[in-house]
């Protein structure tokens, strides 16, 4: 089964929705691949890296260590 991703809600003012969908007709975008285009834009442009946290069990083992 093909991975689809993560689910995102987002709630918009009737005036933001009907400005941003006509925005996207005008210029052909699809609504949910805009959102995820401009959410990486605005990561890189604030220079987000995601680092994932190790695993409970290595930081268990790794301040037993210490000790």
């Amino acid at each position: 089964m093909k991975d689809t991703g993560n689910k995102i809600t987002v709630l918009l003012s009737k005036e933001d929705f009907e400005q941003f969908a006509a925005y996207c007709e005008a210029c052909g975008h699809k609504k949910s691949t805009l959102i995820v285009r401009l959410i990486r834009e605005h990561l890189e442009k604030d220079g987000y890296v995601y680092q994932p946290n190790l695993p409970f069990q290595a930081q268990k083992s790794d301040a037993k260590a210490k000790q």
